[in-house]
């Protein structure tokens, strides 16, 4: 009984109705058809057509009128299956991202900028790049910035550093992957000693030295797991991506 119960009986229902169609089709032309095919007929004929293949149809639609999607329980059981596999990573991805924060932060507290070091950051920032993107420009790189990673600003003044770092290795000609490590580097240098030998080689940015201080204390505090007020995410943000842009200009010397 229970295997009965649990049985689709859709497919059934359709193929009876079908043949209940196919009937009315022979009592209408008789059989074998001698009369001509009418509108009501050939109605009939439809109907057997359409209700023989809808079980076996995934997708069957008639103008606007009717559309009927099949196996929806299957399809359901999918989106279901789904959601449960995408909360149970994003479960994983957040533990792992709380227990790597709570370890750090028990060791390593970065204390964050003022406004007013913000502000004298900027100054620096401005009185040295004088070939700045318009504002609107570069609130446009901020957002796509942010995109990119998903309006993550954690992740995103992770990769801040990064791009930062990258560029200042490139431009000192220093290395930038572990496996090429020579006997004589046994280490990377740090982003503060990668600015000071850049600027020692490029005396016109010593005025950045503050603003990049300014990004990289905000940068480490989001790796660290910190949290960093938007107001100066965004700051840290908009000075980085302006240094970041014309350390992509500078041609190794």
């Amino acid at each position: 009984m229970k295997t009965l119960l649990a049985a689709n009986v859709f497919p059934t229902i359709c193929y009876v109705i079908a043949a209940f169609f196919v009937y009315a089709f022979f009592l209408r032309v008789d059989f074998p058809p001698i009369k001509d095919l009418d509108a009501t007929a050939g109605t009939y004929l439809a109907l057997a057509l359409f209700m023989f293949m809808l079980p076996e149809a995934k997708r069957l639609k008639l103008g606007q009128l009717f559309e009927y999607e099949a196996k929806v329980k299957e399809i359901k059981d999918d989106v279901k299956q789904f959601k449960e596999e995408t909360r149970a990573t994003l479960s994983a991805y957040t533990s792992l991202v709380s227990a790597i924060s709570n370890t750090v932060s028990q060791n390593i507290t970065v204390n964050l900028p003022g406004r007013a070091e913000a502000t004298e950051a900027r100054e620096d920032l401005d009185a040295t790049l004088k070939h700045q993107p318009p504002k609107s420009e570069l609130e446009s790189q901020i957002d796509e910035f942010l995109e990119a990673e998903a309006n993550d600003l954690s992740y995103a003044l992770a990769k801040l550093r990064m791009q930062l770092e990258r560029e200042l290795r490139r431009v000192l000609g220093k290395r930038q992957n572990i496996a090429a490590t020579p006997d004589h580097e046994p280490r990377f240098l740090s982003a503060r000693s990668l600015f000071t030998q850049f600027a020692r080689l490029y005396p016109r940015y010593e005025g950045l030295s503050k603003s990049f201080d300014y990004v990289l204390r905000i940068c480490n505090a989001a790796i660290h797991g910190q949290f960093v007020p938007q107001g100066s995410a965004h700051e840290a943000l908009s000075m980085g991506l302006s240094m970041l842009s014309e350390l992509r200009n500078i041609e190794r010397e």
